[in-house]
Parts: C-alpha cells; structure tokens; sequence
C-alpha cells in the first residue's frame, strides 16, 4: 500500500510539472519568444515521457 502512495504522490508531482511548463509555454507564445517556447516544449515532452520510461 505504501508502495502505491509513493507512485500516486509521484505522479501527482509529474502533473504539476507538466501544468507549470504548460504556462511557461503560454506565456513564452503570448511573448512571441520562440526560443523559451521551444525550451519549454521540451521540458514538457521530457516530463510527459517520464512515466512511460520509468515505468
């Protein structure tokens, strides 16, 4: 049982992560700033894998 609180409260960690990058992409596209907006992209795209890698 403890074993799956620790995936939970690590997956609810990786949502968060993925939400806040999601913003920073927003607010880099209503800035026009391209290169933050590939920056954050990527981290998103990292974040997102993570499950499947790791799982």
């Amino acid at each position: 049982m403890i074993i799956n609180l620790e995936y939970f409260a690590f997956f609810i960690l990786l949502l968060a992560a993925l939400l806040l990058a999601i913003r920073q992409m927003s607010i880099a596209l209503d800035e026009v700033d391209i290169e933050r907006f590939t920056l954050w992209t990527g981290i998103a795209s990292v974040i997102a894998g993570l499950p499947i890698i790791l799982w």
